[in-house]
């Protein structure tokens, strides 16, 4: 059954307001019609089971038939820190970490970085991600829609995380492996949620790793191979939904 997004704003007690570029999307491309039955959400957990109605001003009006409710999310509160990439590469890794189950998401600003964003790019490219975070969720099932949060580079991704459990991926880290510090921290991460940190395709430079030993975060690898950075951000996040239950 088709899904799509509908804002918590546009949804009223038993009706429901379907956007004019969803609308065109119902009729032109589906070939749906009033009286077919459609899924909508609303990006805070909740799913309904609607039939569409009459068109105003462009706008669908929907009947809701019933709510449903799904448990889609992970165990852990899990946040993908990631280091920016190019930009295909960022927005594939955006759409499969949302696909994976990560709550939300925040794009990393580090030395190797090689995209850089002026404030107003920098405006533009979250309104992007945030975009494609809602079509992931549209397609996926899911009813949470992640938060792209601002780019931060590392001084205040420190300040974010404070003293919260965070785990670093570094391609150069031979006596930590990934899984081993998710099974000996999993009661601790499963508590307090997870910081899981990815470089960009430089990786990170030895002074933000030392940095991140400092801070206290978790330094661990990921294989004896170098991945690429979607490699690892996607291996990683598949590596924590099997580990806490995700797959059975």
């Amino acid at each position: 059954m088709p899904r799509f997004f509908v804002s918590a704003d546009n949804i009223k007690g038993n009706s429901v307001l379907i956007d004019e570029e969803q609308t065109r999307h119902i009729e032109k491309v589906l070939r749906l019609k009033s009286g077919d039955i459609v899924k909508v959400f609303d990006g805070n957990g909740n799913e309904y089971q609607v039939r569409l109605q009459e068109k105003k001003q462009k706008i669908l009006q929907a009947e809701i038939l019933a709510q449903e409710t799904t448990a889609e999310d992970l165990a852990i509160n899990l946040t993908l820190v990631q280091g920016i990439a190019r930009s295909e590469k960022m927005d594939f890794i955006i759409q499969k970490a949302v696909e994976l189950g990560v709550r939300s998401l925040i794009p990393l600003q580090s030395e190797h970085s090689v995209a850089r964003f002026d404030k107003e790019k920098e405006g533009k490219k979250i309104k992007r991600w945030q975009k494609i975070a809602q079509e992931a969720c549209k397609q996926c099932g899911r009813n949470h829609i992640p938060e792209v949060k601002p780019i931060l580079d590392f001084p205040a991704l420190m300040a974010q995380i404070g003293d919260k459990p965070a785990l670093l991926c570094y391609e150069q880290e031979r006596e930590a492996y990934f899984r081993t510090l998710l099974r000996e921290q999993r009661e601790n991460f499963c508590t307090q949620g997870l910081f899981l940190i990815i470089g960009p395709e430089g990786g990170f430079s030895p002074a933000e790793v030392e940095i991140a030993r400092r801070q206290g975060w978790f330094i661990a690898g990921l294989g004896p191979r170098t991945l690429r950075t979607e490699t690892a951000s996607l291996l990683a996040c598949g590596i924590i939904m099997y580990e806490y239950g995700e797959l059975g």
